[in-house]
């Protein structure tokens, strides 16, 4: 494994710990403001013949405002008017783009996650609509890849395949755009 490799698997295995962090986070945010769901499974001979109701954290009467779950904030504001990067140049930054993020910034994944395409809205809405689509027929491709190796894939073997399409890019001397030109022909 090469020095860039090993930063790569790195910065992928800190993206998951954050996103399991911001996971845990949530699910705890959920179940101190009350919106928990606790379902008894203790006897489940019983339960299959009776049915049992799931029992809620929620009060039926709030006793104080309390703050809403972070999702549902997200969900609940505006969709953001995000732009891809068009700086992007090469397939493992294109990846961590969709994936994890650039500087900060929520990832594709992310995005689609809590805005659907509304995100993808606004005053140049076309171009990035079409932009969105021309990169997502190379991160479909990867999907195909990873899971042709490994089914269910997991990180390492994302990042292989990431980097041996990357590693094909660069011995053909193509770029992004020209790669994606290929699996849109192919």
């Amino acid at each position: 494994m090469t020095h860039a490799q090993a930063l790569y698997s790195l910065d992928l295995l800190t993206t998951r710990i954050e996103q399991r962090v911001e996971r845990i986070a949530r699910t705890l945010g959920d179940f101190i403001g009350g919106s928990f769901h606790f379902v008894p499974w203790g006897q489940p001979a019983l339960a299959a013949l009776v049915a049992v109701p799931s029992i809620t954290g929620a009060c039926p009467l709030p006793t104080r405002p309390g703050p809403l779950p972070i999702t549902a904030m997200a969900q609940a504001a505006e969709a953001p008017q995000y732009r891809m990067s068009r700086t992007v140049q090469t397939i493992p930054e294109l990846w961590q783009e969709w994936t994890v993020g650039l500087q900060g910034q929520p990832s594709i994944e992310r995005l689609d996650e809590l805005y659907g395409s509304s995100w993808r809205s606004g005053s140049a809405a076309a171009s990035e609509r079409q932009f969105y689509s021309r990169r997502k027929t190379l991160i479909t491709e990867i999907r195909r890849l990873a899971v042709a190796m490994q089914a269910p894939p997991n990180a390492e073997t994302y990042n292989t395949v990431v980097l041996q399409l990357e590693d094909e890019r660069r011995r053909a001397k193509a770029s992004l755009s020209k790669v994606i030109d290929t699996l849109k022909r192919a």
